[in-house]
C-alpha cells in the first residue's frame, strides 16, 4: 500500500529533478502547467502521460535521445500534477513514474552523462 505522503514526497522530488539543469526548458514547463490546469479529467491526464511515454520510446528507438528526454520529462511533469486521493491512483502513479525515471536514466546513459542518469536511478529506486 502506497501512502499519500509518500506519493506527495515523490511528486515534489520529481518536479525538482525534472526542472533542474537542462532537463526541461523552463518555458516549456510553464506552458505544460497551463495546459494541465485546463484538464478537468484525470483520465485525460493519464492519456497524455502514456502518449508522452510512447513518444519517448519511439524517439529512443530511433536514436533521438534528446527528444526522448523531452517526452519523458513531459510525462513526468504531467504525473506531478496527478491527483492521488485513491489507492488505485497512487499505484498507477508509482508504476508510471518508475518507468519514466528508468527511461530518463537510460537516455542519459546513452549520452554517457552518468550523473543525471544516477540521479534518475536513485529516485526511481528510492520511491
Amino acid at each position: 500500500m502506497i501512502s499519500y505522503q509518500d506519493c506527495a514526497r515523490i511528486k515534489g522530488e520529481l518536479r525538482g529533478l525534472l526542472i533542474e539543469k537542462d532537463n526541461i526548458d523552463p518555458d516549456d514547463i510553464g506552458c505544460l502547467f497551463s495546459y494541465i490546469n485546463d484538464l478537468y479529467n484525470p483520465k485525460e491526464l493519464l492519456k497524455h502521460v502514456k502518449e508522452f511515454k510512447e513518444d519517448g520510446n519511439s524517439f529512443f528507438k530511433k536514436g533521438d535521445v534528446d527528444s526522448s528526454i523531452e517526452k519523458y520529462g513531459f510525462a513526468g511533469v504531467f504525473l506531478t500534477c496527478m491527483a492521488l486521493e485513491m489507492e488505485e491512483d497512487r499505484e498507477t502513479f508509482v508504476n508510471l513514474i518508475s518507468v519514466v525515471l528508468l527511461n530518463m536514466a537510460a537516455c542519459f546513459l546513452r549520452k554517457k552523462e552518468f550523473m543525471p542518469a544516477g540521479k534518475f536511478l536513485y529516485h526511481c529506486f528510492r520511491s
